[in-house]
């Protein structure tokens, strides 16, 4: 088995939204059955067919390249806390998403709303 999470991110402050990609993770038993493979191309076709501009990642070029993803348009933004650099990765889904995204990525999750539940008597 395995997984991928997508999380909604502002890049920067006021700045466009984006997806940020992690974990992914696979069953160490079952590596190299295509399982992170078909996780990756389900997870960026989803996130296209929803109508998302990117995803940026953490995570190493040469297996993420094969998915489009590069550091070439991550050179202005950066992730809170430490992290390597060279890492951030990006795949833009509509051509010049990220062509003015600078500053620190944040959270940008949905919050649900508290819901007041009855005491019990």
């Amino acid at each position: 088995t395995g997984t991928v999470r997508l999380w909604d991110v502002v890049l920067g402050e006021g700045g466009p939204a984006a997806l940020l990609l992690g974990p992914l993770a696979v069953d160490p038993t079952i590596k190299n059955a295509g399982i992170g493979t078909a996780l990756m191309r389900h997870a960026i076709a989803e996130a296209a067919r929803l109508g998302h501009a990117a995803i940026l990642l953490v995570g190493d070029a040469p297996y993420y390249e094969r998915f489009g993803f590069s550091a070439e348009k991550t050179g202005s933004l950066a992730m809170p806390g430490p992290y390597e650099r060279h890492r951030l990765l990006a795949l833009e889904l509509v051509e010049g998403a990220l062509a003015e995204a600078r500053g620190t990525l944040r959270a940008a999750g949905r919050k649900l709303k508290a819901q007041r539940l009855p005491l019990a008597a």
